[in-house]
């Protein structure tokens, strides 16, 4: 499979005067630039007086999954999938400058529905509903590269939370905070820098009366989440005067919208570690020929170093933190975000390159400085032969290329009057066969279509909502589809396929037992897009796996069967089964309680904790006389 490519082009150049209007779509940008792992991006033009003019690409796990605005305080512990903390120092340049910009609407701001930002681990009974995308981590390794590998292994029940009001404002409402040593309590402000979630279906209580009767246990998501259609009943004590952007009624993703009108056509994928990509833009009509700034801010979490590490920005021991939020994951505060700048003219076709960054964001995003751009100072790791990927390494030299960022510029002579690409053909979709991954992965088949320019990727997205092929609206409102992997990182698919050729590719990043619309069209090298194919799929509910015998109350306490000290209980109790028959009654009294105490702790973040003390002693001494062979 070709994984990323750029489509160099030699043009003839023709010079317009600054202020002559054009078509939308006769000039593109291209960015080409190679990540590192889980690396959160954001792309944007500037005039270079620093005037704000748009976002071109932004990941998806600040711009769908909400990591920079959701419930929970900023210090919290962290981890890849991990569900709580608001990470407001993940790309901090760009929010504020696009937040500065003359116009730009304010996210509201997504807090816990009914416990204080600290709580990381209240019963989930109240507040919680399940979650298909992030979780906790129930093994021992707490490590990031622990916490980075964890699937999901057990269902996990998240909240969701809600909008903060003006009443919680004026009440004061707060995060604990460390600064130093001392803990503060930091009052929220109305508003967010960053997007709440908006790729979850809620349940919403005050619209089903079977929840609202307390007849199913897992119906708590607050009216605000809505999304994807679901009904709403307007934000607690919302007030127009407030400032805010938002308007009564919408949900966490219309929210979203209303503030950035253009966040589902400029959000991407997490691109695959070391490969490269090419983020196309259409120069907007109006744009005049002439000098402009691109600029590319990257992060990771938990990129420890020197000066920024889980020592010198710890997490708190003190103040209002329970015991989840102080001693699970790890503390995300490693280097802060690095920003890239490259100048480029608008005119003629050609290239403009950056080495080195321009600056460094806060590490936190909180304080006096959280829109400042730091010089570099030497703070920021620079070794990519002993720290791969790491501080300025985040942007890593594209294979053979002596650049990190690289803006290309296609001008009206090369992309005027050719045809956008045709409709892929003979779209078909369907779960994988393998049934351990079909309730996540599925099959795309299709035939290449005829285009006047060489295609340059395939837009693939998928959506619980429907897709109208008639619509392109509710193309750009789907989800771009992911690589059938773990990772949960782009899918990439190959274009070098001739007019006709089919495409077989797999794709993942779906919940099980879901119904989707699933749509497909060209792109080509000046960013005109086809029309899009649309095909329909259910995704399998899950094949678990069965291993010998139920450790209910274990597995439930772990998270996984597979966990090593289940596996100790497990082969202790088999043991035990052979050697001592008081031990099969004792065996069969469990089988019949254990799955109702599991349910209880699948329910309770707090539970877990405590079963997983109260069977620690007996998981280390049942690994001790039964080791693994």
């Amino acid at each position: 499979m070709l994984r990323g490519a750029s489509i160099l082009v030699a043009a003839a150049c023709v010079v317009m005067a600054a202020g002559e209007a054009r078509a939308a779509g006769e000039r593109a940008l291209v960015f080409h630039f190679s990540p590192t792992k889980h690396a959160q991006i954001a792309i944007w033009v500037e005039k270079p007086d620093g005037t704000f003019l748009g976002t071109v690409g932004l990941t998806q796990a600040v711009s769908v999954r909400g990591i920079g605005n959701r419930p929970g305080a900023t210090q919290m512990n962290s981890g890849y999938h991990w569900p709580y903390g608001r990470r407001e120092g993940v790309l901090p340049i760009w929010a504020h400058r696009r937040a500065a910009a003359p116009g730009a609407g304010q996210f509201p701001r997504v807090i816990f529905q009914n416990r204080a930002e600290g709580d990381a681990s209240r019963s989930c009974d109240y507040d919680s509903t399940l979650d298909t995308y992030f979780c906790l981590a129930f093994k021992g390794d707490a490590s990031r590269a622990g916490l980075d590998a964890t699937t999901c292994a057990s269902p996990f029940m998240s909240d969701k939370g809600r909008i903060l009001s003006i009443q919680d404002v004026k009440a004061g409402y707060a995060e604990p905070t460390l600064v130093g040593e001392q803990a503060v309590m930091r009052p929220l402000p109305l508003v967010s820098l960053y997007p709440p979630r908006r790729d979850y279906v809620p349940c919403i209580a005050d619209a089903d009366p079977v929840c609202r009767n307390g007849e199913i246990r897992n119906c708590f998501d607050f009216s605000d989440v809505g999304g994807y259609g679901g009904v709403v009943t307007g934000y607690p004590g919302y007030d127009a005067s407030s400032g805010a952007t938002p308007q009564k009624g919408l949900g966490y993703a219309e929210a979203a919208r209303a503030a950035m009108p253009d966040i589902d056509a400029v959000t991407m994928a997490t691109p695959p570690a070391d490969v490269a990509q090419a983020v196309m833009y259409s120069v907007p009509g109006d744009w005049p020929s002439g000098d402009y700034v691109a600029w590319l801010e990257i992060n990771t979490e938990g990129d420890y170093n020197g000066v920024f590490n889980e020592v010198t920005f710890p997490t708190p021991k003190v103040g209002p933190w329970d015991g989840w939020a102080m001693e699970t994951g790890y503390p995300y505060r490693g280097q802060p975000s690095v920003v890239f700048s490259v100048p480029f003219t608008l005119a003629a076709s050609g290239m403009a390159t950056a080495v080195d960054p321009t600056g460094y964001g806060s590490v936190d995003g909180l304080g006096s400085d959280a829109a400042m751009m730091h010089a570099m100072d030497g703070s920021i790791t620079d070794d990519p032969a002993a720290n791969p990927g790491s501080g300025v390494d985040r942007l890593r030299f594209p294979p053979g290329a002596s650049y990190r960022l690289q803006v290309e510029v296609r001008d009206e002579e090369f992309c005027k009057n050719q045809s956008p690409p045709g409709l892929p053909g003979e779209l078909v979709v369907d779960p994988v066969a393998d049934s351990k991954h079909s309730h996540q992965w599925a099959r795309l088949r299709y035939n290449v279509p005829p285009s006047g320019l060489p295609i340059a990727k395939y837009e693939v997205r998928y959506s619980e909502a429907e897709i109208s092929a008639y619509d392109p609206a509710s193309f750009i409102r789907g989800l771009p589809a992911l690589a059938a992997s773990e990772a949960m990182e782009a899918l990439m698919v190959p274009v070098s396929g001739a007019a006709g050729s089919p495409i077989d590719v797999d794709f993942g990043g779906l919940a099980p037992s879901t119904h989707y619309w699933i749509a497909v069209r060209a792109v080509d090298a000046c960013n005109k897009a086809g029309p899009h194919a649309v095909a329909e799929l259910t995704t399998t509910a899950i094949n678990y796996t069965k291993l010998s015998g139920p450790c209910f109350i274990a597995t439930a306490a772990w998270g996984s069967a597979l966990e090593p000290m289940v596996a100790g209980m497990r082969r202790a109790r088999d043991q035990l089964l052979a050697e001592v028959p008081l031990f099969a009654v004792a065996a069969d009294l469990y089988g019949r309680s254990g799955p109702a105490a599991a349910g209880v702790l699948k329910r309770s973040d707090t539970a877990r904790v405590l079963a997983r003390q109260l069977l620690g002693p007996l998981a280390t001494t049942a690994e001790a006389i039964t080791p693994a062979p």
